[in-house]
């Protein structure tokens, strides 16, 4: 076994829904946890990138304040544009104007951050060591958290990714394969979920030019099962720590009801409060 270079953070996506991890993260960050790698998929990555600035909240305020405008997301700007949620808007307008994103102290934090993202023409996980999110690598970010169906593929240095959630929704094994042993795992789903095959026969027909692509997403959901059993070994042989939520809201990936979202949101914040001395414990383990 690898030498142990520390303590690794993996966030699940799950859309809106994922502002629970941002509601764990917020507490965290107020309680100054640190790690020492950090990797997400999706929603899971934006929820990162706040924290690893140290700007906590950020990510329910322009939920809140920005998931029912037209310009953040809809069926006008999928039209329009090919993306359901509006790429200049939401990876421009938001970051560098509206809500802003601390660029300085997100580049000068020492903790490795990975974004996971799907190559559609090998049907395999990339995870892109993000230094700095300014120019190309926030397409990176946009990639990790382009829906399929609803995105456009994002064109990176040469390739075409898309959701990282395709091939490695909770990427745990890449960060501990990494020599991160130790994890804390945020998932938004609640104890007992077992994933379920979705769209199988629209992406055969949108993705028919990426045969490995859509081999990708019709295996996903085995793939997600098994990585929760493999999970569930691990919390329980004291290797990972895993928040989970503790009830059931009835979130949608696409999720505009601001009330929703911030139950949600608060639901992740009490979570992480309930069990700070459980998780300090976890990290005191050498």
């Amino acid at each position: 076994m690898s030498e142990d270079k520390g303590l690794g953070l993996v966030c699940e996506g799950g859309g809106m829904r994922g502002i629970y991890t941002a509601g764990v993260l917020d507490v965290l960050g107020e309680h100054g946890v640190h790690f020492d790698a950090a990797v997400g998929t999706s929603a899971g990555a934006i929820h990162i990138i706040s924290f690893l600035s140290g700007q906590h909240g950020r990510s329910i305020r322009f939920y809140l304040g920005y998931s029912p405008d037209k310009r953040f997301m809809g069926i006008r700007s999928w039209i329009q544009s090919g993306d359901f949620c509006n790429a200049d808007f939401c990876y421009r307008q938001l970051p560098d104007e509206l809500v802003p994103f601390d660029y300085d102290s997100f580049e000068a934090s020492d903790t490795a951050c990975y974004i996971t993202c799907t190559d559609v023409e090998t049907g395999k996980a990339v995870y892109h060591l993000a230094k700095g999110l300014r120019g190309d690598e926030m397409l990176y970010l946009r990639a990790s958290a382009s829906l399929p169906i609803f995105s456009r593929i994002v064109q990176v240095e040469g390739r075409g990714l898309l959701d990282g959630s395709t091939a490695d929704s909770i990427p745990f094994g890449f960060l501990r394969g990494a020599g991160y042993r130790r994890c804390v795992v945020i998932l938004t789903r609640p104890a007992g979920f077992v994933k379920k095959p979705e769209m199988t026969g629209l992406f055969k027909m949108v993705y028919k030019k990426y045969p490995a692509y859509v081999a990708a997403h019709c295996a996903r959901h085995e793939h997600y099962n098994a990585a929760l059993e493999e999970l569930a070994a691990l919390e329980k042989s004291g290797e990972v720590f895993v928040f989970r939520p503790s009830e059931t809201i009835p979130v949608r990936r696409l999720e505009r009801n601001t009330a929703r979202i911030l139950e949600q949101y608060e639901l992740g914040r009490r979570d992480a409060q309930k069990r700070l001395s459980e998780l300090e414990a976890f990290m005191g383990k050498k």
